[in-house]
Parts: structure tokens; C-alpha cells; sequence
């Protein structure tokens, strides 16, 4: 009757971990935050920690072995992360202002205070367990007024995490806005154990900013990655300029060695995005293109998170990225065609270890101004059909009929070496009427 009991009893915290029967039960780690060098460092059950992390939970089994040891995900991704090998830093559900919470609304904030504590009391135990984290950029598009009942529940939000679960620290997550508020957190938020920050192009002066703010505990950088769409040079038409897959990777290893490598209270970081998405176009911050092929931004986190370069790279856009070669442009307003008219590009792409190199084309409806902020969800957008005319030069020159409509339009340039790897780069088009 004992050993009946036991093993039902291992069975129940089996299912409740997601593992399968013949797994072994990991226990559930504790971590802390511990001075050290007259800075922060993170400990997990005793042995330093530095966060080498993603965000995304894609092909988890090439984050590992790419050697990072992290992954900032939902409560449903710990199994998966476990699994990997990886820890978790776990998401909070916070209410967005933006999005209609109200934090003087005591109904919804109680029940959001209800829903995170079953929350952590369902998932404190998990053995992938690192840390919790407190929502993501809830600040954006707030008033001064907005952010302080805000601050006020993150605070008290904090101290019940801490008391449900002492083993593991808690923190909130701030985008861009933190060059002008972290202080505030510093004043109202003195339960939290650390401070996220998401920065991009900010990066470059990420710690230099923190310290204009007075902030001298703990950070983590809980997302970074290329320019943001908000970030870099637009056309005349207003459109963003996305950088290449190269220049994109150049600047992951900048930011990298500024604003985490070496800082004594930075605890790690997590790499953005781990996958790909539609934000401003479906390439803009994905490290793997929607085929799944990874980009030369894999290359450069795998080098830092492990001190070698995969065996083989991914191939190099070279320049600026796409050019025009012929055409008859209107106007001289950087890339403004006449809409029906045929237009002949070029890219040059060149390889580390001289694999051939295949370029394919395709041209879509820009809709890089769309009005979604902190990564709310876009809508993709296809391919448009028969806009490719030929190619040549190994798919490095392409000829492009352009629809007879008028419009924005992105052409879109995507090279593979054959051996699973790809780099990509885009060029915004405004096609006009003709005079």
C-alpha cells in the first residue's frame, strides 16, 4: 500500500511538471541575486550564472547547442525549455494601459493579482524555473498619473511573488522608455529584486543611460537585437529602412559587448527573436528566416555565448543591401518608379567558405507604417504573384514587373548557401502614376 502511494503520488507531480513517465524528477532550483566584485551576479543552486538567453521557443534543441542556457517564455514553455536544458525566465501576466487596463479599476487588478498568484504557486517548483518576470513594457503610451498606480501594483505584485516562491527573483520588464523613467521604479518598486530592460539600437548607450538614472541594483537585458523599426533612417514616403541581415548581426555583436559583456551589475541577456515574425515586415527582427534557415545573427550569439564560430557560417549581403540598376526612376526620390514599368536590382552576396550561393526574389505590399506598438501582432502580408520576371548571375539580378497599381511595395532578396544558411536584405519601393 506505501509503494502504491508513492508512485501515485510521483505520478500526480509528473503530470503537473510535463514529464513523462521513466523521466527523472528534477528538483526545483534556488536561485539568488549575490553582491560580488562590487557588483550583482545571479547564482543558481550555488554556482554563478550568467543569462545566455533568447526569447522565442523555436528549435529550442539549436539554442542549447549554439550555448545558451536560457529562454524567456511563458509558464508553458517550461517543460519544452526543460527538456533543452535550458531556465526559464517566466512571463506575468501585467495589464497594459494601451490596451485598456485600468489600474483604478480595484476589480480587474485583483483578479490579475488572483491570476498570477495561481500562477506561481502552480509552476515555483519546475526544475527549469529561473526567474519571474512582471509583464512586458507596460509603460508604453502611459501618463505620469497612469504610471504611478501602475508602478504601485507591480510593487505589491513583487512582494506577494516573494512570498509565494522565496527561491527565485522577480522583475519587470521596461522597453526604450526606461532612458526616462527608470527612476521611477527606484522610487516605487522597492520589492523588485532586478530591472528587464528592452533596448535596440539604445544599447550603445544602455548602461551609461541607467546610471544617468540613478538605477545601481541589478539589471538583465530581456531583449536586444537589431535597430528597431522606430530607429533607423526612412525613405522620403516615410517607410523604414530595414538593415541587412549582415549589418544586423554587426550590430548584435556591438550591442553585446557594450551593454552586457563585462558590466558588473548587468546578470545576462536574452537575444531577440528567436524565430521569425511579422513585425514591419516578416524579416525585420527574426534570426531564422520563415523557412527556418538562421542568419548571420545565429553566427554572431553563438560565438559569444560559447567563444566559437559554428563550423559554418552564413553567407555575407555585402554594401547596402539591394540596389537599382535600371530603371526610369521619377522624380529622383530615392526608389520612386512608375507603377506597371520593369526594373532590373542587385545584390552581392558573398560566402565565408565559398559555398555557391542561390538568391531568390520576391516583391509584397509594404506595410512597414503599420501602427502597431510592443510587438502587437501585425498581419503578414504574400507574396505578389508573376512580379518576378527572371533572375540571373545566380539569382544575384533580378528583373521585377511592378503591379500597375500605385502603391508602397517592398522587394525582398533571400540567399541560401546550401547548407541550411541564409542572409536577407529588403529595399522599399514607392510606385507612383505616371506624369
Amino acid at each position: 500500500m506505501m509503494i502504491r502511494r508513492w508512485f501515485c503520488l510521483s505520478l500526480v507531480w509528473c503530470v503537473a511538471l510535463g514529464l513523462r513517465a521513466g523521466d527523472t524528477l528534477a528538483p526545483s532550483s534556488v536561485v539568488r541575486i549575490q553582491a560580488r566584485d562590487g557588483g550583482s551576479c545571479l547564482e543558481r543552486n550555488g554556482a554563478l550564472f550568467f543569462i545566455k538567453g533568447a526569447v522565442g521557443s523555436y528549435r529550442l534543441d539549436l539554442l542549447a547547442a549554439a550555448g545558451a542556457n536560457s529562454v524567456r517564455t511563458r509558464p508553458q514553455g517550461l517543460d519544452a525549455a526543460h527538456k533543452a536544458g535550458l531556465g526559464c525566465l517566466v512571463a506575468l501576466p501585467l495589464g497594459n494601459p494601451r490596451h485598456g487596463f485600468d489600474y483604478r479599476d480595484r476589480g480587474r487588478v485583483e483578479a490579475q493579482f488572483d491570476t498570477v498568484r495561481a500562477i506561481v504557486r502552480r509552476h515555483r517548483d519546475h526544475p527549469a524555473l529561473l526567474a519571474w518576470n512582471l509583464g512586458n513594457e507596460p509603460e508604453i503610451s502611459t501618463t505620469a498619473e497612469q504610471r504611478i498606480a501602475l508602478w504601485e501594483e507591480v510593487n505589491r505584485l513583487a512582494v506577494m511573488v516573494k512570498q509565494e516562491d522565496p527561491n527565485h527573483p522577480v522583475i519587470a520588464v521596461l522597453g526604450d522608455a526606461y532612458r526616462r523613467i527608470l527612476n521611477e521604479l527606484n522610487a516605487h518598486c522597492p520589492a523588485l529584486d532586478a530591472v528587464g530592460l528592452n533596448a535596440y539600437a539604445d544599447m550603445l548607450t544602455l548602461p551609461e543611460d541607467i546610471a544617468r538614472q540613478g538605477w545601481n541594483r541589478p539589471y538583465l537585458v530581456t531583449e536586444f537585437g537589431p535597430r528597431g523599426h522606430w530607429q533607423v533612417s526612412k525613405t522620403p514616403w516615410r517607410m523604414p529602412i530595414e538593415d541587412t541581415s549582415t549589418a544586423k548581426a554587426e550590430f548584435y555583436l556591438k550591442a553585446y559587448r557594450h551593454a552586457v559583456e563585462g558590466r558588473s551589475n548587468c546578470l545576462g541577456s536574452y537575444v531577440f527573436y528567436w524565430s521569425h515574425k511579422q513585425e514591419k515586415t516578416h524579416t525585420w527582427y527574426g534570426m531564422f528566416l520563415p523557412d527556418g534557415s538562421p542568419t548571420e545573427s545565429i553566427d554572431v550569439m553563438t560565438f559569444l555565448w560559447s567563444g566559437r564560430w559554428p563550423a559554418n557560417r552564413s553567407p555575407r549581403i555585402e554594401g547596402s543591401g539591394i540596389r537599382l540598376l535600371s530603371a526610369a526612376r521619377r522624380r529622383g526620390a530615392g526608389e520612386t518608379l512608375m507603377a506597371g514599368q520593369r526594373a532590373r536590382f542587385g545584390v552581392t552576396v558573398t560566402d565565408p567558405e565559398g559555398d555557391a550561393v542561390k538568391v531568390t526574389w520576391d516583391l509584397r505590399a509594404d506595410v512597414a507604417d503599420n501602427p502597431g506598438l510592443g510587438g502587437d501582432p501585425e498581419p503578414e502580408t504574400a507574396p505578389i504573384q508573376r512580379a518576378v520576371v527572371e533572375t540571373g548571375q545566380g539569382g544575384q539580378v533580378v528583373e521585377i514587373q511592378l503591379p500597375r497599381k500605385p502603391g508602397f511595395y517592398r522587394l525582398f532578396a533571400y540567399a541560401h548557401d546550401g547548407q541550411g544558411n541564409a542572409a536577407t536584405a529588403n529595399l522599399p519601393i514607392l510606385s507612383v502614376m505616371p506624369d
